[in-house]
């Protein structure tokens, strides 16, 4: 046999079989189904007509076009910064559903706060306000501000000093999506930083 011979012996086969595969994927993973990696056999594929990348995730949320984004936080705020001077000694005030008025059995929460801050004279208190993932996000940021003020102010009946307590909506910035009733339940609260004022 002579070496053209040997040559086209041993290379058509190889360029016929490469010829044959073509259009079908260079791989076998079938995502544990049985077979040789032939998609198109195949009842159920890898993709399966979904999109297998993950997402963007949710846009920015608020204006970026009003105000400067790099000012700093209000100075009031500044004693919240330092996570070793700050503690959460209170249980969180909880409220209804769409509601930041205070029920009775949640008051009792409010009065021992209050008591705190009459004995310690330098304490300063942070009311944040939660809201569960219904609604919008305006909407719950709006929602988390009343239900903080609406605390600060039941404190301040209650004989607090106005100007050593500050209140920020989270909103439903940390909301359980898709939440059962318990969880919305937890999610709409106020809970309190409180920390050594200067």
């Amino acid at each position: 046999m002579s070496t053209r011979e040997l040559i086209a012996f041993f290379v058509f086969p190889l360029l016929f079989f490469s010829c044959s595969k073509k259009g079908q994927p260079e791989t076998t993973l079938n995502r544990g189904m049985e077979g040789d990696g032939d998609f198109s056999t195949q009842n159920q594929a890898f993709n399966q007509g979904s999109d297998d990348f993950a997402g963007l995730g949710d846009p920015l949320r608020g204006d970026f076009n009003q105000g400067d984004p790099l000012a700093p936080r209000d100075p009031a705020l500044s004693a919240f910064d330092d996570p070793l001077n700050v503690i959460r000694p209170f249980d969180p005030v909880y409220f209804g559903f769409d509601q930041y008025n205070i029920t009775a059995s949640e008051r009792t929460k409010i009065a021992e706060i209050a008591e705190f801050l009459n004995q310690n004279k330098e304490a300063r208190l942070l009311i944040e306000g939660y809201c569960d993932w219904k609604g919008t996000p305006d909407y719950n940021k709006s929602l988390g501000d009343r239900r903080a003020t609406t605390v600060k102010d039941y404190l301040v009946e209650l004989g607090s000093d106005a100007t050593r307590i500050e209140v920020i909506s989270i909103g439903d910035e940390l909301a359980i999506p898709n939440a059962t009733s318990e969880q919305a339940r937890l999610d709409r609260r106020a809970t309190f930083v409180v920390s050594k004022g200067s």
